[in-house]
């Protein structure tokens, strides 16, 4: 029978790419120590493996590539030339250049890509000659993507995984159990119409407790056959984890600093859904600590530092959730300088950033397009900041701490739960509602005594630890009957902020399966998925950082009312609408009462406005070129500094579900053109202005 390479080509992927992984090992730890052996030789065995594999399976370039390399370190090995910077990255270019190859295994079952360019680079290290990576040229029309360090199919793509036989016998245990259970309902009802028929009613009191026994049984064993489910889409840390590697060395090497980096093994396994997130949360948390965290060679010599930086990537497990701490020993978290940045951005609240806290500057280092560099790098956030980091981190439903000190460094601690399916929580009541809050946000549960708060500017807080926690019902947002005899207090915490909630009662502490938001409710920022509870009754459970952000805007809303009652000040509107006529009309009537005006005429130059001018109340049409004015306000309450300024809609006509998609993404008054008048627009933004 003739041999066919296709049996073993998922096979012989699998293993190249554990054969790059320890590739990539050897050469960063041959780096820091040139002189040592092993990795020399481990380096060459893999090499050798990788090239001797694709040869017997037909797979010429990726043959070709390691051999190539191969003889670059035959020529370490033999004292020809010495480890530099410049064969680092052509090794690490090399390995990716494998793996893209592998991705056109993948796509076409060949590895036919151009690699001419690089193959004679590799010729010309391997004969001692002179060689600069930008000799380098992308491929192209080869139809796979060019290498970028980065496996973007490592996670997102795979349609299956290596499992354990020992979890598969579990499951067939399980299965077992609920098969034996099954059988003795089925008797135990069966006994059961024979005892009713024959009337024997002492017997008759004895089934239901043993049906009873069996109900706990079967319920246990359906709980530990899901279990066993939801742990097969499991995956290893350490598929993040060991690319991070190569991350770091490459990042040093384009910023030309020389880092020691330490990332233990780890045997932690969590839901596939958050490794994709975690790959991009830590890669550019590890980009910002380079670029920004560690100094160069210069300054940390002149600081009486190590030459050489130090990143470490440590993760544990607490309960249910992986901690996972990235420090680096860098210059540490400038506040002052993201002072001076926010006080840039925000010159009306200048006096207010100035007084800030330390920790509530941080806030600012995960809003959209806030940096500190004077001129933003191609690594550490091009220019957006740590917001991608806070998005992800609330799509895995996550928490982040920063801990930082001059001279010192700075430390990330990321606790991220083990899985999406399951959720510990609070069940808890506000009016007839009942919602869940997910336990990881929750710092506190107390006492409900409105006595004892303190009410400053018409805002109550609670005093707790020796700081001042602003307190909110949470009937403000749900719509619910406010309940004056509340009896719970619910302290809640995301990235540094806490606010105290108001329920009128707890119901009791679960660990439930988390399903998605029925497509109707996708749109709701508030709610992060639904659950059962004992009842089977559907239960919402609430997205911690939206009702945060939800809560303090009416914060933001009650202080904006009590500055207008006591500082004179004219209050500038942005009037976004693709008529110039009615851009006009409307910019006449607010210049009239009193006001500064902007127009834009349309979302995207609205939102251009708001980013560069100070904006009180904004005034939208609703269909409009490039983006609409659904879309524009949805973009709007993403801003942080406008999560909660005030939005009257103009609309042709009038819609009751559009009025309604309007209001749920925040818009506070509605108003038909049809029914337009002066006086009423202006009484609008009057009153939403605090006027």
């Amino acid at each position: 029978m003739a041999f066919s390479a296709d049996a073993f080509t998922e096979s012989f992927i699998e293993e190249t790419n554990e054969h790059l992984d320890t590739i990539t090992n050897g050469i960063i730890a041959l780096k820091k120590d040139p002189k040592d052996s092993e990795p020399q030789a481990l380096i060459l065995r893999e090499l050798h493996t990788i090239k001797g594999t694709s040869r017997m399976l037909g797979f010429p370039v990726i043959e070709r590539l390691s051999h190539g390399l191969e003889d670059v370190f035959k020529g370490i090995r033999e004292k020809q030339y010495e480890l530099s910077d410049r064969i680092v990255a052509l090794s690490f270019a090399t390995c990716d250049e494998i793996k893209r190859a592998i991705r056109q295994i993948r796509a076409q079952a060949n590895d036919s890509i151009n690699v001419e360019s690089i193959c004679g680079i590799l010729q010309k290290a391997s004969s001692g000659m002179f060689f600069s990576m930008d000799e380098l040229e992308p491929a192209e029309n080869d139809g796979v993507e060019a290498g970028n360090g980065e496996e973007d199919d490592s996670l997102e793509n795979i349609t299956s995984i290596r499992i354990d036989i020992s979890r598969i016998n579990d499951i067939i245990r399980s299965f077992d159990n609920l098969i034996i259970n099954q059988f003795r309902f089925k008797n135990q009802l069966e006994e059961f119409e024979k005892k009713l028929q024959a009337q024997e009613s002492g017997a008759i009191t004895e089934l239901p407790k043993q049906l009873k026994e069996d109900m706990l049984l079967t319920e246990n064993a359906i709980f530990d056959t899901q279990h066993e489910l939801l742990d097969l889409r499991m995956l290893p840390l350490a598929m993040v984890l060991t690319p991070l590697r190569h991350e770091i060395e490459q990042e040093a090497l384009t910023l030309s600093k020389n880092i020691d980096f330490d990332i233990p093994a780890s045997s932690f396994m969590l839901d596939k859904a958050i490794l994709e997130k975690l790959k991009e949360i830590l890669l550019h948390l590890v980009r910002n600590s380079i670029d920004h965290g560690i100094e160069t060679v210069e300054e940390r010599v002149a600081a009486g530092k190590s030459p050489n930086g130090k990143i470490s990537v440590s993760s544990q497990q607490i309960a249910n959730h992986i901690v996972i701490t990235i420090h680096d020993d860098g210059r540490g978290i400038q506040y002052e300088k993201i002072r001076q940045k926010a006080q840039s951005l925000f010159p009306e609240q200048k006096a207010t950033i100035a007084a800030l806290s330390e920790k509530e500057l941080q806030q600012y280092l995960f809003m959209s397009g806030f940096s500190t560099s004077a001129k933003p790098t191609a690594l550490s956030g091009r220019g957006v900041g740590l917001d991608v980091v806070r998005t992800a981190m609330e799509a895995v439903k996550g928490q982040i701490h920063i801990k930082t000190a001059p001279g010192q460094g700075t430390t990330f601690e990321l606790t991220i739960p083990l899985s999406l399916a399951t959720q510990q929580g609070l069940f808890v009541y506000t009016g007839n509602l009942k919602l869940m809050i997910p336990s990881h946000y929750i710092v506190e549960v107390l006492d409900c005594d409105p006595a004892g708060f303190t009410l400053m500017q018409g805002q109550s807080y609670v005093h707790l630890h020796e700081e001042l926690i602003p307190v909110y019902y949470l009937s403000s947002i749900t719509g619910t009957a406010k309940d004056e005899h509340a009896t719970s207090l619910i302290v809640v915490e995301y990235l540094e902020t806490q606010i105290a909630i108001i329920v009128d009662s707890i119901s009791q502490y679960e660990n439930v399966v988390v399903n998605p938001l029925p497509p109707i409710l996708g749109g709701l920022q508030a709610l992060q998925g639904v659950v059962y509870d004992e009842n089977y009754a559907i239960i919402p459970i609430l997205n911690i950082p939206d009702i945060i952000r939800r809560l303090k805007g009416l914060l933001a809303y009650d202080l904006k009312k009590y500055q207008s009652r006591n500082i004179n000040k004219t209050h500038t509107v942005l009037i976004v609408d693709d008529s110039v006529t009615t851009r006009q009309i409307e910019q006449s009537i607010f210049e009239t009462a009193g006001y500064k005006v902007e127009t834009a005429e349309d979302g995207i130059i609205a939102l251009d406005l708001l980013k560069v001018k100070k904006i009180d109340c904004i005034v939208t049409d609703i269909k409009m070129p490039r983006m609409d004015g659904l879309v524009f306000l949805s973009n709007v309450r993403r801003l942080e500094e406008h999560a909660s300024t005030p939005v009257i809609v103009v609309s042709g006509v009038y819609d009751p579900e559009t009025k309604e998609q309007f209001i749920n993404q925040g818009a506070q008054a509605f108003i038909v053109k049809s029914e337009f008048q002066r006086g009423n627009l202006l009484q609008a933004a009057k009153e939403l202005l605090g006027e």
